[in-house]
């Protein structure tokens, strides 16, 4: 574990008062883990973050930790010598514990556990088993009760493993799919079914843009074992993150649709909000709030109160929003709502930022404060 100084920048939102820190400023990319799940400690002092270690494309990333003000800034592992050939754009697939004490981490083919405080490493298991050479990993997710972790796969072999982390014991289990997460609130997870694959098609304006060319695609729930499958929705968003209570699931509405979807299993999808193309979102744990950014336009980050549909620009990211990943926000949500952290590269180079969301603020959320006279609810 290695202590550094503090690198933040904070300013005031012009439009919004909010104040928003810059956690980064080294000139190399940094970015937090998946947003579906909080990168965020549940008493919102610290963040778990990702710094990739020199300038070049197969870097490796290691992993940080700093407070919510931006300071006491700590490296908490250096490990191999190259960028990871799973997990996320070169990230090994980590997640925090809810309890804010642990990262559990893919390297390689190990999963391994890092002590928030300390920076201490210890091994949990093995994947080799499951894993032979060509084989990666896709991303790691855990379960509600945390448990045990599922480590999707892909390459010469794609397969769910599932990892007691009591234990350190490990089987595959076939959930029908691909993992998408865990559900809130109770021991399932939530898969998506069908076949991806990558295609482009011309648009209107003589450009291209990419496009999933394979099958029709759903999102199903299942018990731990893969049994119990209960169709949850078509695969109707660009990105979509489980939401509380229940067997849920919110996420921004494919074009042409501009809006955040609730989908719930056994009822109709119902369109939550209208307006801006939000394009990626994450939900608080209690499900009473959504943050997403926004694109074609930019609109901001916007923070939505579900109960009464009511939303409103948090702050302005500047995040060039492109193919790219470094430019894509990728807003995550702390536990109870009250921080959101996001990414944007408008310094020129992916830097990591968090937002404090004031009582105040969410206030005026709930109340139906517009912030602009063409501002409508929709």
């Amino acid at each position: 574990m290695i202590s550094l100084k503090s690198e933040r920048i904070e300013r005031i939102d012009p439009r919004t008062g909010i104040r928003v820190i810059q956690l980064t400023s080294y000139p190399t990319p940094s970015a937090h883990f998946t947003y579906d799940w909080p990168s965020i400690t549940p008493d919102n002092e610290r963040i778990v973050i990702f710094c990739q270690r020199y300038g070049r494309r197969d870097a490796p990333w290691d992993i940080f930790r700093v407070d919510a003000d931006g300071l006491n800034f700590v490296q908490l592992t250096k490990h191999g010598d190259r960028a990871e050939q799973g997990g996320y754009y070169g990230r090994p697939a980590a997640i925090l514990t809810l309890d804010g004490k642990t990262v559990y981490v893919v390297w390689d083919r190990t999963l391994a556990q890092v002590d928030v405080e300390t920076g201490k490493i210890e091994e949990v298991c093995s994947l080799t088993p499951h894993m032979p050479e060509g084989t990666v990993s896709g991303g790691i997710c855990l379960t509600w009760s945390g448990e045990r972790a599922f480590i999707c796969t892909r390459g010469n072999r794609s397969v769910n493993i599932r990892v007691d982390l009591g234990t350190g014991t490990s089987d595959e289990v076939d959930l029908g799919g691909v993992i998408f997460g865990a559900v809130r609130g109770e021991n399932r997870m939530v898969v998506q079914r069908g076949t991806v694959v990558w295609g482009t098609v011309e648009t209107q304006d003589g450009g291209r843009r990419i496009i999933n060319a394979g099958d029709v695609l759903s999102i199903w729930t299942c018990d731990e074992d893969g049994g119990d499958a209960q169709l949850l929705c078509p695969q109707m968003f660009a990105h979509a993150t489980p939401i509380a209570p229940g067997r849920r699931m919110q996420g921004c509405g494919l074009p042409p649709n501009r809006c955040i979807w609730i989908a719930e299993e056994g009822k109709d999808p119902d369109k939550l909000v209208q307006g801006p193309y939000f394009w990626h979102s994450a939900a608080s744990f209690d499900g009473e709030w959504i943050v997403a950014d926004t694109s074609w336009p930019d609109c901001g980050l916007q923070l939505v109160h579900v109960p009464t549909r009511h939303f409103r620009m948090l702050c302005h990211l500047g995040a060039t929003r492109g193919h790219v990943e470094y430019g894509h926000p990728h807003p995550t949500i702390s536990q109870d709502g009250r921080l959101v952290a996001f990414r944007s590269d408008r310094t020129g180079m992916s830097q990591m930022y968090v937002a404090h969301v004031t009582d105040e603020f969410r206030a005026s959320v709930k109340a139906g404060v517009l912030d602009r006279p063409e501002d409508k609810w929709m």
